[in-house]
């Protein structure tokens, strides 16, 4: 799938106008189907889609073994994130429809009845919107240049003077600030009681960055695996953001399970990914044993390049993702699930 997006989103860093991505549909000797999908998200995954496409041909025919789990060894897909994404999603989809249980289920042996959502906004206008669909975690883009920061921090005092404290409010600087800034920055968030800042230096120093004037999550730094160890035991970080689409399916919940083992808090989230990689993140969130923060499974620009498809976690509810009531990554037939 390839489009132009109905309106550029962007960060600190980069604006994205155009998504791209691929379904792998794969079955078994009984006709049962599976879905994944890979669609590496350029400036933030290190592959591009020719490498997803190249990784995942005759994926079946490549299987070096199985391990100790039962799963298919395919190693070469430890460097090629999207895909390995796209490979999980549709064999865990697969597995589940064979077994008539959902994905959530499969994994986690149980599925959690719902998990609000947090909304991305830029906006007063867009916040509104969101709260008044009952939606309650407001998460808003940061790190503007020092120039713009009175900017930005006056954007963020009227969201909190007209809107109240009835809503959660995080940050996310995708790793644009030194430490020093961090330090700096997050004083100046202070007044603004965020839940925390996601990623505010870069990915090898955060686990150094400290405790802040305002607690901080780390999202882009758990790709790089010296990283977990030491993020386990950070002082000032009281949560992870997950992508599965960076991380991998079974990678993601394996992560999760630890940071609520050590009491973090977990927040399961997209990378603009299409329908089936957005429900293959909500069956993750779905799946996990302690109830995750409000994730950021909602609706998003990047599905704009899709067909449009209900994602069948949003269809009870325009605040939280629910069970789908459905098999597999429960959508309504096996196959790609759009003509």
């Amino acid at each position: 799938m390839e489009g132009e997006l109905r309106e550029s989103f962007a960060n600190a860093k980069q604006t994205w106008s155009h998504r791209s991505g691929i379904v792998l549909e794969i079955w078994d000797h009984k006709g049962e189907r599976g879905v994944g999908e890979a669609s590496p998200l350029i400036g933030h995954s290190s592959e591009l889609l020719s490498d997803c496409i190249a990784a995942l041909t005759d994926i079946e025919q490549r299987i070096t073994g199985y391990d100790a789990d039962g799963w298919p060894l395919c190693p070469w897909l430890d460097s090629v994130a999207a895909a390995r994404f796209a490979w999980e999603s549709a064999l865990c989809d697969l597995l589940a429809r064979s077994r008539g249980v959902s994905v959530a289920t499969m994994l986690g042996e149980q599925q959690r009845a719902a998990i609000p959502r947090n909304a991305v906004v830029s906006s007063l206008a867009e916040a509104r919107a969101a709260i008044e669909r009952g939606i309650r975690t407001l998460k808003v883009k940061v790190g503007r240049p020092e120039k713009e920061a009175d900017e930005e921090l006056h954007m963020l005092r009227t969201l909190r003077h007209e809107l109240g404290q009835d809503f959660v409010l995080r940050l996310d600087a995708n790793g644009v600030f030194t430490a020093g800034e961090a330090h700096k920055r997050l004083a100046q968030y202070a007044e603004l009681h965020p839940q925390f800042v996601e990623q505010p230096i870069s990915v090898q120093s955060l686990a150094t960055l400290g405790v802040c004037a305002v607690p901080w999550a780390a999202d882009e730094s758990l790709i790089e695996g010296a990283q977990v160890d030491r993020l386990l035991h950070a002082q000032g970080c009281v949560a992870w953001v997950l992508k599965p689409a960076l991380l991998g399916l079974r990678r993601s919940r394996e992560l999760a399970l630890l940071a609520q083992s050590h009491g973090l808090g977990v927040v399961v989230t997209h990378l603009f990914d299409g329908p089936i990689g957005l429900a293959a993140a909500c069956e993750l969130a779905l799946s996990l044993p302690s109830a995750p923060l409000a994730c950021g499974l909602d609706r998003h620009l990047g599905l704009t390049s899709w067909p449009d498809v209900a994602n069948p976690h949003h269809l009870r509810s325009d605040a939280e993702i629910t069970p789908s009531g459905g098999v597999g990554l429960g959508f309504g037939r096996a196959g790609v699930p759009w003509n």
